[in-house]
């Protein structure tokens, strides 16, 4: 039998693939989005997008669940503020998400998505599925932190966060709060995310620095500091990958946002990151002379996020005066506004 054969193959339905599909949408490119699950868009995330990303999907506001011109931070049990005079951050559902990028793309005769299609082989010519071989002639890696198509050109993750969460069915928080404790987190945080019909309560750190272990039993001695009670939560662990490298192999190979590595280890956010390194992937795939500005943007963001998270490592038990020259010196508008142009 003829093997079939399409001009791209996307591997994964999230933020990346949907938005890479979406610019290829409309031209005479057969084009395949391979999700393994059953249904797109639920994914373990905290559902925080900048204001950036924001603009980038046009999305409606029915899908933006709260939307802020104020982070409530806190430190040594003190409240101070990130504040613009504008939102530039928002909670989204990733289900609602997902689903409305999915619904972008059925305009597009050319674009197929198939779901419960899980990529199991990976060649240079061909993908296997079901035991099918599908042939491609450009393939997108959009599959995560633990993609598949980043283990066939033999990447290793090395700076690659892990998070933990709660998602508790309440919506009696109403406020974005971050919480810096250094000797529960070391250089990172804990969170409250509000969303319309639950709260993601959770904390992120690197293993290499804070152990997972160590930092799930700080966690719960966090939450029983402030009386959070986990009755009726679900426990959730993913990864943040923020160790990219490079997006194109081989000329025909691409990957995009956290098989990019292109999520931020300091934020955490990876969302935008993938909206864009997913939509740029696309010009590139229609116009093999385009260089991706927009790319390299986000590689000089996360050097400049990495820096800042290293010296808040290498800080060690000096980083709690840092947060706080940091807590002071956000009194002023502009340095407000020029950290939040830095890390959202």
């Amino acid at each position: 039998m003829e093997m079939e054969t399409y001009d791209v193959i996307i591997v994964g339905a999230g933020p990346a693939g949907l938005n890479c599909a979406k610019q290829l949408g409309g031209n005479n490119l057969r084009v395949l989005v391979a999700e393994r699950n059953s249904v797109i868009g639920p994914k373990v995330c905290a559902g925080g997008l900048t204001g950036k990303g924001i603009g980038l999907l046009n999305l409606p506001d029915q899908l933006v669940a709260f939307k802020y011109d104020k982070i409530h931070l806190f430190h040594w049990d003190k409240l101070f503020h990130l504040q613009d005079d504008k939102n530039f951050i928002c909670t989204i559902d990733r289900k609602e998400l997902g689903q409305w990028q999915l619904g972008q793309l059925e305009k597009f005769p050319n674009i197929t998505v198939k779901t419960d299609f899980a990529v199991s082989k990976i060649t240079s010519e061909y993908v296997v599925v079901n035991g099918n071989k599908i042939g491609y002639r450009h393939l997108v890696g959009a599959d995560g932190s633990s993609s598949l198509i980043r283990r066939y050109l033999k990447l290793t993750a090395q700076k690659t966060d892990i998070a933990i969460q709660y998602i508790l069915p309440t919506t009696q928080y109403k406020e974005l709060e971050i919480y810096f404790d250094s000797n529960l987190f070391a250089a990172w945080y804990a969170w409250i995310f509000p969303h319309k019909n639950y709260t993601s309560i959770g904390c992120m750190g690197n293993p290499r620095v804070i152990s997972s272990k160590r930092l799930t039993k700080n966690f719960s001695t966090w939450l029983k500091k402030y009386g959070i009670d986990m009755n009726g939560a679900k426990y959730e662990a993913f990864p943040i990958n923020g160790d990219h490298s490079q997006y194109r192999f081989e000329g025909n190979i691409y990957l995009a946002g956290d098989a990019g590595g292109f999520a931020s280890g300091l934020t955490g956010e990876g969302i935008y990151q993938a909206l864009v390194s997913g939509e740029e992937i696309g010009k590139m795939i229609l116009d093999k002379n385009y260089h991706s500005e927009k790319i390299d943007e986000l590689v000089r963001l996360q050097h400049r996020h990495h820096k800042i998270l290293n010296a808040l490592v290498v800080a060690g038990k000096f980083r709690p005066l840092l947060i706080e020259a940091g807590k002071y010196s956000l009194k002023s508008k502009s340095i407000s506004k020029k950290l939040i142009e830095t890390i959202a």
